[in-house]
C-alpha cells in the first residue's frame, strides 16, 4: 500500500529521527542524493491487514520511475480484513494463481540489491516484509537492515517543518502508491516552490473514498495500508 503511516503519532524509524546538524543533511540534499540514477528504488505494499501478509508489492526505480516489480501475492490461508479490501479492493478471488512469497522475495531481493530501500511509511513496509520472510522461513537478506531503509513520509514531515505525519494521497495499490511517493520525493528536491503531489495517476476504479477504520477506531486510509 503506499504506506500512509500506522497513525499521526506512529514511532518512525530511528534513522530517519535524527536531528538535521548540518546544512548538507537536510530533506533536500538527502532527496537529490536519493534521485540519483542508480541509487535507490521505492517500494510499496499492499496488505491483508495492519499486521497482515502482504497481497502486492511494487518496486520502481527512484530515478527514473521503471517498473522493476509489480506483482500480487498468494498469501495462502491469510484473510483479508474487510477494511483492508475497502481501501485497496484487492480480493482473494484477484489472487488465485498469484506466485506465493518465496517466489516474489526472490525477485524483490534481486530488484534491491545494492540500492537503498525507499517507501513512504518505510517501518510499515519493512515491518510486512520481514513478517512474511518468518512466516514462510526464509532469511529477510538485505532487507533486513534498517539501515537500507529511508522514509520519504518522515522527510516530508521535516520539509514541510510539520511534527505530524502526513498521509499519501495515492491510488491504494502498490505500484501506484510507490509513484506518488517518487512524487512526493521530487516536491522534497524542488523545496517550497516544488509541484504539489498529484493523485497517483492509477485507474481511479482503484481508489476509495470511503473511510474505513481499525479495530481501535482509527480511520484505516490513514494507517499503513495506504497504498
Amino acid at each position: 500500500m503506499t504506506p500512509n503511516c500506522m497513525s499521526e503519532g506512529a514511532v518512525t524509524m530511528a534513522t530517519e529521527e535524527e536531528t538535521m546538524t548540518a546544512a548538507g543533511n537536510g530533506p533536500r540534499e538527502w532527496a537529490t542524493r536519493m534521485l540519483a540514477p542508480g541509487h535507490a528504488v521505492i517500494l510499496d505494499t499492499e496488505t491483508s491487514d495492519l499486521d497482515g501478509s502482504i497481497l502486492e508489492v511494487a518496486v520502481i526505480d527512484a530515478a527514473t520511475g521503471a517498473v522493476l516489480l509489480d506483482t500480487l501475492v498468494d498469501p495462502g490461508d491469510v484473510q483479508i480484513h474487510p477494511a483492508a479490501a475497502a481501501v485497496h479492493g484487492i480480493s482473494a478471488a484477484q489472487l488465485i494463481g498469484a506466485p506465493d512469497w518465496p517466489t516474489v522475495f526472490s525477485a524483490l531481493a534481486a530488484v534491491t540489491a545494492d540500492r537503498v530501500v525507499l517507501a513512504y511509511n518505510a517501518e510499515f513496509d519493512q515491518s510486512r516484509i520481514l513478517h512474511d520472510c518468518h512466516r514462510h522461513g526464509l532469511d529477510s537478506l538485505h532487507l533486513a537492515d534498517t539501515e537500507r531503509w529511508g522514509c520519504v513520509m518522515v522527510k516530508r514531515s521535516q520539509a514541510e517543518g510539520v511534527e505530524k505525519n502526513i498521509r499519501l494521497d495515492g491510488a491504494h495499490r502498490a505500484c501506484g502508491d510507490a509513484e506518488a511517493a517518487r512524487t512526493v520525493l521530487q516536491g522534497i528536491e524542488d523545496g517550497p516552490t516544488g509541484t504539489p503531489v498529484p493523485s497517483c495517476g492509477r485507474d481511479a476504479a482503484h481508489r476509495r473514498d470511503a473511510v474505513a477504520t481499525t479495530p481501535s477506531g482509527e480511520p484505516f486510509a490513514d494507517c499503513v495500508l495506504p497504498g
